[in-house]
């Protein structure tokens, strides 16, 4: 599935292909880079995104929360719902310290990409993640670390890099 996500054509797939891959993404390697990256890259990622988001399945929500993120990292500020954006950001701030280990860590990474990838929004963004602070998430014993959303903003903040696009989601 992981290749797949590499070689999947955002043109030829379909929304229900995309609702039928995240249900069977069992790994998070799977539901928070594979379906997301080709999900951003299709006309309709942003309202999968919208509606994965409000699944009670930790992996299809932190799927939901990366395909947003990705989506704005390859679209125009001007073809993007900035309303929409900056009311999930609220959302955020309301629910991330109570919400599942894996949707906390993709909404903690939301915070970031909205926060560099949407001019209009970093300051926000910034504030957001002030307010919210250290993510505690289980890393499965791993060395993994999880960002500081604040420190992570306003790094490019001070390299110059709000509002840098990704041509593509995929790596």
């Amino acid at each position: 599935m992981y290749l797949a996500g590499l070689m999947a054509d955002e043109n030829k797939i379909t929304e229900s292909q995309l609702d039928d891959w995240v249900d069977k993404a069992y790994w998070y390697y799977l539901s928070e880079f594979a379906v997301p990256w080709v999900a951003a890259e299709t006309d309709f990622g942003f309202q999968l995104g919208l509606k994965w988001i409000q699944s009670d399945k930790e992996r299809i929500a932190s799927a939901g929360w990366v395909t947003l993120a990705y989506y704005a990292g390859v679209n125009k500020d001007e073809d993007l719902n900035i309303n929409t954006y900056s009311q999930l950001l609220d959302k955020v701030e309301n629910e991330i310290h109570n919400s599942q280990n894996r949707v906390r860590f993709t909404m903690n990474g939301f915070v970031i990409a909205i926060g560099t990838y949407i001019k209009d929004l970093t300051e926000k963004s910034n504030t957001v993640a002030s307010k919210i602070g250290k993510i505690m998430i289980d890393m499965n014993g791993t060395a993994c670390k999880v960002p500081l959303a604040s420190e992570y903003i306003n790094k490019a903040i001070e390299k110059g890099q709000i509002g840098k696009k990704r041509k593509k989601a995929r790596c």
